[in-house]
């Protein structure tokens, strides 16, 4: 579902990804970990084409260089921090039902699972961290894309939010969606994922104690 060959970043003359090459099949849920600086935040922007890299990444066949719009369409996105504005809850994704070409019924149904259905009038400026949060997880979810990317998505939740995350990812899973999962949390990789990704400045690494494997990366031609 996505496959990264040698994702390399750099800005400023600073290499922050450095041949990054990876593979994650339809329907898993990986985890991307490693300390602050390694790399997580800035592979999930290049798979969101926000940021230049050389090298290639596809979702779902789908070069997100030269075909973004439909790449991106494939995509959820929950950040570490969410900024909407003075607007209320409910018409950030109204917003993004009518850019988007969603039917407007499914609002609801996402601020349920959200459980911010009480507070979709209420204007963003008021919320918690944690509801933004919550708001934030429910644009990724409107659309109900193939594949979720999630950026400490629990940093700023309390054990309440944690839990209603945890139960969305569950369901997400057993739906078939892809995920990636950068997170500092231990549990939450144990729990929530397949199998995780190890960076460490830049460079995907095998963590010392597991075995390592020879991974076969396909051609430029068999990335479609």
């Amino acid at each position: 579902m996505i496959v990264g060959r040698d994702v390399t970043l750099v800005l400023d003359e600073h290499a922050i990804l450095e041949r990054v090459s990876f593979r994650i099949k339809r329907g898993e849920s990986v985890a991307l970990v490693g300390p602050n600086g390694s790399g997580k935040t800035s592979l999930l922007r290049c798979l969101l084409g926000l940021v230049p890299f050389t090298g290639r990444l596809t979702v779902d066949g789908h070069d997100v260089v030269d075909e973004p719009i439909v790449a991106r369409g494939l995509v959820g996105y929950v950040p570490q921090q969410a900024a909407f504005g003075d607007v209320r809850a409910r018409d950030v994704l109204a917003f993004v039902a009518k850019l988007r070409r969603i039917n407007a019924g499914r609002i609801g149904a996402v601020l349920s699972l959200v459980d911010l259905t009480d507070h979709a009038l209420d204007r963003v400026r008021t919320f918690s961290g944690g509801m933004c949060q919550r708001l934030a997880l429910a644009v990724a979810l409107l659309p109900d894309p193939p594949v979720l990317l999630f950026d400490e998505p629990t940093a700023n939740l309390d054990r309440e939010g944690q839990e209603l995350f945890h139960h969305v990812v569950t369901m997400l899973r057993r739906d078939g969606h892809t995920l990636v999962l950068a997170s500092h949390r231990r549990e939450e990789v144990a729990e929530l994922t397949d199998r995780a990704l190890h960076l460490d400045r830049g460079r995907l690494v095998v963590p010392e104690g597991q075995a390592r494997r020879v991974i076969a990366f396909p051609s430029r031609g068999e990335l479609r």
